[in-house]
């Protein structure tokens, strides 16, 4: 019975991951159609390709708590191929498309910090802050895709919001914990109260 439990989670999992691969392929497909009915010319109205986004955006937001877990493996493979680029002088893949080799050190900077930093999301502990930082990161990496000149800008950007959800979560968690001693301190609670609490904020907080 073990066994035949065991087989059956392993077969479940395949089919989800499949099925996750299967939807991120379709969302992929209705973001570079949207980029490309929106941003070059096209029998279909630029309008069909705005909605493409918006649809893809909300997406993107609402299912986060799905994806977030690859994320850091997504940024490290983007930081590796800004690395490569910084050698072969072209953008990976496209060796029509030459950059810079100050360019591609800065976006590679860039990455790996941003690498760093997504470490600290998680799946079940996602605010409406870091939702939003995660749109904008994908809004400016969409914006670089189609925008070649203004990439770098873009990406800056699109870290530094991911750096100011983490900000803004390590400074909420502070003021959570100073609120709790000071109950405390107030003998409004027990000691082991402060640490009930920081458990409780899971659905609110990231680990660093």
């Amino acid at each position: 019975m073990g066994n035949g439990e065991s087989v059956e989670q392993h077969v479940v999992n395949g089919i989800r991951i499949a099925a996750g691969w299967l939807l991120g392929m379709a969302w992929l497909s209705v973001v570079f159609g949207g980029l490309i009915i929106g941003f070059s010319p096209s029998k279909y109205p630029r309008a069909l390709g705005w909605l493409c986004l918006i649809v893809a955006a909300g997406v993107l937001v609402m299912t986060a708590r799905y994806w977030v877990k690859a994320f850091p493996g997504i940024m490290a493979v983007g930081t590796f191929n800004s690395f490569i680029t910084i050698s072969s002088g072209h953008v990976t893949g496209h060796p029509e498309v030459l950059v810079p080799k100050s360019t591609a050190i800065v976006a590679t900077l860039l990455m790996a910090a941003g690498t760093a930093v997504s470490r600290t999301f998680r799946a079940n502990e996602l605010s409406i802050v870091d939702r939003i930082a995660l749109l904008a990161l994908a809004t400016s990496i969409g914006w670089g895709a189609v925008d070649a000149a203004h990439g770098l800008p873009a990406l800056a950007i699109g870290i530094g919001c991911l750096f100011s959800a983490w900000i803004y979560d390590r400074d909420r968690r502070s003021k959570r914990t100073q609120e709790v001693r000071h109950r405390q301190k107030s003998g409004g609670r027990p000691g082991n109260d402060l640490d009930s609490e920081q458990t409780g904020m899971g659905g609110e907080g990231r680990n660093d």
